[in-house]
């Protein structure tokens, strides 16, 4: 069996139990628009620019294609795709295209890729898009869900090395809220702490750079809320 990667683990996580992100829970949206981006980088792909400091927070920052797609992460194609525009791509019109388009056709084509590479693992059954739905649903298996929270438990709730990826992983399943469905108040605090410290230590300089490009995207999508509603 493969190993998982970051966005397939998240995925796994914030789908619901009808095995669909809902369009009302943009942290949830924006966190899996972040994790396939923290993926990329974390791979090569991509390289994220903090830019200039402006008075918004979360602002400025723009997005450059710098390798090829590995073979391993196909699933992140049509993102790769519409990053890959021979500029960099501001975080703001990344947003605006993901989860401000019309359509909503980027962010569907992102979530049928990534839930079609569980399903030809066996990790998620995909199913019919209901009605008025813009893309399939899939539905993780217990085993998959129990594989990302036990991997989860085993770094950061025990002694021993904290991968990146895990450490993205949970950073994204706090912010986007989903953490408090499989892990308790006390766990919580506790992956709190032990990544508070990893952070401050200077081996986790990446995870205190994931941490905020994290927090950017949130700040960046309350703001572009206000403007569009």
């Amino acid at each position: 069996m493969k190993d998982l990667t970051l966005t397939q683990e998240y995925f796994i996580c914030a789908v619901n139990d009808k095995g669909k992100l809902s369009s009302f829970n943009v942290d949830r949206l924006v966190c899996l628009l972040a994790s396939g981006m923290l993926e990329l980088q974390l791979s090569g792909c991509i390289s994220i620019d903090g830019g200039k400091k402006r008075i918004l927070s979360g602002s400025g920052k723009s997005v450059s294609v710098t390798g090829p797609l590995p073979e391993e992460k196909a699933f992140l194609r049509p993102l790769y795709d519409y990053l890959n525009q021979g500029k960099p791509v501001k975080m703001e019109k990344i947003l605006e295209d993901y989860h401000y388009s019309f359509s909503g056709r980027r962010l569907n084509a992102l979530i049928d890729s990534i839930g079609e590479s569980l399903a030809e693992e066996g990790l998620a059954q995909a199913a019919d898009a209901g009605l008025f739905e813009g893309v399939r649903r899939f539905l993780p298996t217990k085993d998959a869900i129990n594989r990302v929270v036990d991997l989860v438990r085993s770094e950061l709730l025990e002694e021993g090395e904290v991968t990146e990826d895990i450490a993205a992983l949970v950073i994204l399943l706090e912010k986007s809220g989903v953490i408090r469905e499989y892990f308790s108040r006390y766990e919580q605090k506790e992956m709190k702490e032990r990544l508070a410290a990893i952070t401050k230590s200077p081996e986790g300089a990446m995870v205190k750079e994931m941490l905020d490009y994290v927090n950017s995207m949130l700040d960046t999508i309350t703001v572009l809320i206000t403007v569009f509603s």
